[in-house]
């Protein structure tokens, strides 16, 4: 049965609106990258922290799991402080790198989904806090190998590492009402979706609601969604 929500939501939604739409536990989901990274550290640091990888290397982060901390708690090696501080510095350097993204999984029905966007000639961008000087390259790639239609001209990467998200993409959107008259953001972080709607509160927002920073609240105009099922049928 359709979501009423999701009824309301379309039909107030200007046909020319153009979405914008996050990349990371929106369209692709991150816990087996998560994973693949343990797992590596793992294997790279087994002399140096022999018990702590023997365990890092059983490891499993799950769907919708924020991060990899819940991993290291089911191992019984979150408070480990030297090898842990030693695997966050290289999670980060990796994650935040080309080199893992093939471990992604595409989320649910989301290729289809932007494909329908493409074939109704909906006016879409990738909008996404990925560092470009890191990663532009990588996301291409495997956005492509995933089915998603992608261009340099459609994917939007911060400039610099250091950039809050948050400011970058409301600084973007900005960019873009000038040329676009109406817009829908799409973001799974509340923090990003709080920034948009301070800054941009004519603009629709909808929630993918499947991993984020903790302790932050979507606003509460947002739609909040799940997958991507309920969007095919009305897009």
């Amino acid at each position: 049965m359709q979501n009423p929500e999701f009824s309301v939501f379309f039909k107030n939604l200007p046909a020319d609106s153009m979405w914008i739409l996050d990349i990371d536990s929106t369209l692709v989901l991150t816990h087996k990258r998560n994973e693949a990274i343990l797992h590596h550290f793992a294997r790279e640091f087994q002399s140096q922290y022999p018990q702590f990888c023997n365990k890092l290397a059983q490891t499993e982060c799950l769907a919708l799991e924020y991060g990899y901390g819940k991993a290291l708690e089911r191992a019984g090696i979150a408070s480990d402080k030297t090898p842990c501080e030693a695997l966050a510095v290289y999670w980060r350097k990796n994650f935040f790198s080309g080199d893992f993204l093939h471990h992604d999984i595409v989320h649910g029905k989301a290729v289809e989904f932007v494909q329908s966007l493409q074939k109704k000639n909906s006016p879409f961008m990738y909008l996404t806090g990925r560092p470009r000087p890191l990663m532009q390259e990588g996301t291409l790639r495997v956005l492509r190998e995933f089915g998603f239609p992608v261009s340099e001209e459609r994917l939007f990467l911060k400039p610099r590492t250091e950039d809050k998200d948050e400011l970058f993409k409301s600084e973007q959107v900005n960019a873009w009402k000038k040329q676009y008259r109406n817009i829908v953001f799409f973001d799974n972080e509340p923090k990003v979706l709080n920034q948009i709607a301070k800054d941009h509160p004519e603009i629709p927002l909808i929630f993918m609601d499947t991993c984020h920073s903790p302790n932050v609240t979507a606003p509460s105009k947002s739609l909040t969604v799940r997958e991507f099922d309920d969007f095919l049928k009305l897009v």
